[in-house]
């Protein structure tokens, strides 16, 4: 510490306590270590803190968490005349790792090589260590009451994340930044908060394909099928046409009924939907929707894939020579 002196006049003092200093010991610290030590934590969870409550909100858990963590460090120490002034943000950042937690509780986040533990578990044991801290008293004593202004401020976060739990914090906008913003923690992290973030908004298209993405990242293909097949009919365009691509390629097409994968052809561009006609074409010959789906290839490949077309009027002619489908490609001057 450069000037020791400006801890006495900044710090909070148990026995001369003022509103002042009350928020300028939050943005004082003992020494260059204490303050990288809180702010690798801040860094930690103040940007998905920021990110899932807006700027403003931010504030309001950092400062309201500082205050309860003043508070109970006071309550502890106030009879104490040798307490030592209250320094640093630790109090806030212990507010923001409670609010945090409480809102991303089965996030997933790294502890080592192959080893993950939720956000929840990670803040129940350092809340444990806090406590454990504060009340288990080894060496001198009033070394613990720096405990009391941690868990203080994280019973301020915890508050606040009741408080703030308003609708903002599950829209999709916020939800998208997340996941955006955890993309360093791997892709489990991502994975988890994106269930999370789907059983609130079940109706975003665009978070169920990032699942996707990420199970398939993860090589976790069944579960990369389930949820393509979960959305795809619901799908248009060039999302459309990746989804069936891919789950041609997971040779999971199959589990689309005949009548449903011609529904979604009709949405697919015409190589796409070939591909998707040809898994119903391909079936046992008692398949009802065979012969429609032959008629439809006929007329999509006539012009792009003429051997195709020819190949499907081929299996409809010599399969269904009776069928309503051969009119149908006799009125549209397809057969010779």
């Amino acid at each position: 510490m450069i000037r020791p002196e400006i801890i006495d006049s900044y710090g909070f003092k148990a026995t001369e306590s003022s509103i002042w200093t009350s928020f300028t010991s939050m943005f004082m610290h003992a020494n260059a270590i204490h303050l990288l030590g809180n702010m690798v934590f801040l860094a930690a969870v103040g940007a998905a803190v920021e990110i899932a409550t807006g700027s403003l909100r931010f504030i309001a858990v950092y400062l309201f968490s500082g205050l309860c963590g003043v508070a109970l460090f006071w309550l502890s120490v106030r009879h104490n005349v040798d307490a030592p002034p209250l320094v640093g943000a630790s109090g806030c950042i212990a507010g923001c790792a409670v609010y945090y937690s409480l809102r991303y509780t089965k996030l997933r986040v790294p502890l080592a090589p192959k080893a993950s533990a939720t956000v929840a578990w990670v803040t129940l044991a350092w809340l444990l260590m806090q406590l454990i801290g504060a009340v288990v008293r080894i060496g001198e004593p009033l070394h613990a009451s720096g405990f009391f202004a941690h868990l203080g401020g994280a019973i301020g976060g915890m508050i606040l994340g009741l408080v703030f739990r308003a609708p903002d914090l599950g829209s999709q906008k916020l939800g998208h930044q997340v996941y955006e913003a955890l993309n360093h923690l791997g892709p489990a992290a991502q994975v988890s908060h994106l269930q999370e973030h789907l059983k609130a908004h079940p109706e975003d298209l665009a978070m169920h394909l990032k699942l996707a993405e990420e199970y398939r990242g993860m090589g976790d293909h069944k579960d990369e099928a389930a949820t393509l097949l979960g959305i795809i009919m619901q799908l248009s365009g060039e999302p459309a046409d990746h989804a069936a691509e891919r789950l041609i390629e997971l040779r999971k097409m199959s589990d689309i009924a005949p009548i449903r994968r011609r529904q979604l052809a009709d949405k697919l561009s015409n190589p796409v939907a070939m591909k998707v006609l040809w898994s119903i074409a391909d079936m046992p010959k008692s398949e009802p929707q065979r012969p429609e789906a032959l008629l439809e290839l006929v007329g999509l490949s006539r012009e792009d894939a003429p051997k195709d077309s020819a190949r499907a009027l081929e299996i409809l002619k010599a399969d269904y020579p009776s069928h309503s489908a051969m009119e149908i490609a006799k009125q549209r001057g397809w057969l010779s």
